[in-house]
């Protein structure tokens, strides 16, 4: 028999170890050179893609107007259409102050920040025009100062440039927390950096904060406060004399991010936070490097604000609170005809039910909207959000899981957790947790939570790196699919924020836009029913005036039904039936068909009722409103016309036309109708044979046009009427005084002509 051969042993022989010892170095090495020349470790390429990927996604704002809340900050905002002069009033009252030229509580703890606003005041100072008068010269305000017309594409590229850098300021962040020393090899820190930089630059959510002007207050406070964090992160591994050059524009980065808006002071949490997580400081040492920041928030919150804004300062105040308005206070329901706070049930479970729609929006941002204002958060028109939802029991699970990873992650000094912190710590002052906001959610409330989100994501693609390396697959290989699904996010991401950005054009595009996310909303609504008011108003076609009145008359109807209470939308109700009112009786003007024409005149003189109604609820509801009065009295002055003129009811014409003198007692219009209703029932009464009372009629007809003329001296119509009024008094004299008096202003005059 043949003997068997011994088989090969398993172990490796010298040589054999030392060519495989040496492969593996040339591998890594190999590796390694392919890592440092890969743009995966190439800052300055990062920082250049970061930076125009971020002003790219929002050039298309640059034509864009102002839109939304840009009037309280800008077109209507008596402090910053001064300019420079204006600064002493931004820096010195409260934020509404300059729209609503007054302190207005609206809000439980005020507003106030200055920053902000001066810049648009900058702005309108350098690059804006000189609001003139019809004579060109300028037109001064109350205070004899000139005002600016601002640019809104000027507004814009600031917005626009301001993201970028913040997105580039993250990007450094970043890199300073994962790979502080830049070195080439390490790919983690790197690739987080420019991972969590781009999701969050081009994160559709973002497009509140930035396509809307007035969102540059939380451009402006993140970006100091990030670049505060990188500094203080700089300051720790940087040399003494270096390290105290960062250490002060730290603290002159948080000055800034505070005086811009009041959010920063979240940032006490996460400054020392920064310190425990990414640098080998001690607690003590933190503590230490913190205090300057406390004696900022300290010395802003208490020495500036506080007396500054007085008692709407504080969020507990009893003194000053605000009104009770859903509007401003969105936890509140109807019983018993009057408006209630939700239960401290309801309330918790509405505010854990938005917590979870963030987490939903920041997975997956669609749809977007501007609005969720009562009653939009509901999961119908007047669902409250309880316990029992699914929705809210999943917020529940999904925030208690993050509290313990934060617990456990902050006791091992995990990176994972200091991003849960960043969420957590800037959500908190928007969460309606701690005190109400004055609504239930806003996109624009996620662009500084957004960060601890985007950089979270980063650090779990990052891990799929990581896991395919430890397989065993070279860092190309491993990079593949994690770069795939960057790239499809970021790509999807981008698409969505370029396509959402066409809809913060105006308020029209937005508002109009928007609604069909919101239909619940009473406030959107309303805004909707506004925008199509102005439209009707600048349109020359007849159908489509007719149109877009009653889209927004169905629009303020479902405001009222949602906010009984709102006084906004029952004037905007009151004015679309006014409007239809007068398109209905321009039809039955057009009409030849006797019967069409007087069912047209009837569906008008309904219309003016409606109208009247709801300027009454408005008048119930806030009798000092400034523009209900002024409407009531032209309906009623337009009611008394339709029905002399077209339904020949003389006596509730005039009665229709002096209830509008008790509303706008200086109307020339009400005054010159009052004169010819009274001059046809004088001549109706002759015709009757009561000539005492037709004579008494024509006199009174005669008082009111003269009243007419007090106000217009000049009308050659009411010098008409005078005339006529005069030769049914048989006073010869007196009819040729008018008749001279109008031929020598206008000889061309046609009576016959006139209404």
């Amino acid at each position: 028999m043949s003997k068997k051969k011994k088989s090969p042993s398993k172990k490796a022989t010298p040589s054999t170890s030392k060519a495989s010892t040496q492969k593996d170095k040339n591998s890594n090495s190999s590796q390694e050179l392919q890592v440092k020349n890969s743009f995966w470790v190439n800052h300055k390429m990062h920082l250049i893609l970061v930076f125009f990927l971020s002003a790219a996604l929002y050039a298309n704002t640059l034509g864009h107007q102002y839109a939304v809340d840009d009037s309280i900050v800008i077109l209507r905002n008596e402090f910053t259409k001064k300019g420079f002069k204006g600064m002493h009033g931004i820096w010195t009252e409260d934020t509404f102050t300059g729209f609503f030229g007054s302190k207005r509580n609206l809000v439980a703890g005020g507003r106030y920040r200055p920053l902000s606003l001066a810049t648009f005041a900058i702005e309108l100072q350098l690059f804006g025009e000189v609001v003139t008068s019809s004579d060109g010269q300028p037109a001064l305000d109350k205070d004899g100062d000139k005002n600016y017309r601002g640019k809104p594409w000027i507004s814009h590229f600031v917005n626009m440039l301001l993201y970028a850098w913040l997105c580039v300021v993250i990007y450094l962040m970043l890199l300073q927390m994962f790979n502080p020393k830049r070195t080439q090899n390490n790919l983690k820190g790197y690739f987080i950096a420019l991972a969590g930089a781009l999701l969050y630059a081009t994160h559709p959510i973002h497009t509140e904060a930035v396509a809307n002007i007035k969102g540059r207050d939380e451009i402006m406070v993140l970006l100091g406060s990030v670049l505060a964090v990188y500094w203080v992160l700089k300051a720790a591994v940087a040399e003494q004399n270096k390290a105290l050059f960062y250490e002060v524009g730290a603290i002159l980065a948080f000055i800034f991010a505070i005086f811009s808006k009041e959010n920063a002071v979240t940032f006490l949490a996460i400054i020392p936070a920064a310190l425990y997580f990414f640098t080998k400081k001690e607690l003590p040492e933190i503590l230490i490097k913190t205090v300057p920041y406390i004696v900022i928030v300290g010395i802003f919150w208490f020495g500036i604000r506080g007396p500054i804004l007085g008692d709407a300062a504080s969020v507990v105040s009893t003194n000053n609170a605000p009104a009770t308005e859903l509007m401003n206070d969105p936890f509140l329901k109807i019983e018993n005809n009057r408006y209630v706070s939700y239960t401290n049930e309801e309330r918790l479970a509405t505010v854990l039910y938005t917590w979870g729609k963030y987490v939903k929006l920041l997975i997956y941002p669609d749809p977007l909207t501007n609005d969720y204002y009562p009653k939009h958060i509901r999961t119908n028109m007047d669902v409250i959000p309880t316990f029992s939802m699914p929705e809210v029991l999943l917020s529940v699970l999904l925030h208690f899981i993050l509290g313990i990873l934060l617990i456990l992650g902050t006791l091992k000094r995990k990176a994972y957790a200091f991003f849960i912190l960043f969420y957590l710590a800037t959500f908190s002052v928007v969460s309606n947790l701690i005190f109400p906001i004055g609504t239930n959610m806003a996109e624009r409330f996620m662009f500084l939570p957004s960060v601890g989100f985007s950089t979270l994501c980063a650090m779990g693609l990052y891990e799929l790196v990581q896991r395919a390396s430890d397989r065993g697959k070279s860092w190309v290989d491993a990079l593949r699919i994690p770069t795939a699904v960057l790239g499809v996010l970021v790509v999807l991401y981008s698409i969505k924020t370029c396509t959402r950005n066409l809809a913060w054009y105006d308020d029209y595009t937005l508002f109009t836009t928007d609604i069909v996310h919101s239909p619940h909303s009473a406030k959107l609504n309303n805004a909707v029913s506004g925008v199509l008011q102005d439209k009707a108003n600048r349109s020359n076609n007849s159908i489509e005036r007719k149109m877009l009145i009653e889209k927004a008359l169905g629009h303020s109807i479902t405001a009222t039904q949602l906010h009984p209470t709102y006084n906004n939308a029952w004037l905007l109700r009151g004015n679309a039936n006014v409007m239809l009112g007068g398109v209905k009786k321009q039809e039955g003007a057009n009409n030849t068909n006797p019967q069409a024409k007087r069912s047209l005149f009837e569906e008008a003189l309904k219309y003016y009722d409606a109208g009247i109604q709801a300027y009454n609820e408005v008048l119930r509801l806030r009798p000092d409103h400034p523009d209900v009065h002024r409407n009531l009295g032209v309906v009623y002055r337009d009611r008394g016309n339709l029905l002399g003129q077209h339904l020949g009811q003389i006596d509730a014409s005039i009665a229709s036309i002096e209830k509008s003198l008790t509303y706008s007692n200086k109307d020339f219009e009400s005054f010159r109708l009052l004169g010819i209703a009274y001059g046809i029932k004088g001549m109706q009464l002759q015709q009757a044979g009561r000539l005492q009372e037709a004579t008494n009629s024509h006199y009174t007809a005669i008082k009111n046009l003269e009243k007419a003329l007090e106000i217009t001296p000049n009308a050659v119509p009411i010098l008409y009427n005078l005339e006529i009024a005069y030769r049914q008094l048989n006073q010869p004299e007196k009819v040729e005084e008018y008749h001279q008096r109008w031929k020598k202003i206008d000889p061309e005059y046609d009576p016959t002509k006139q209404q």
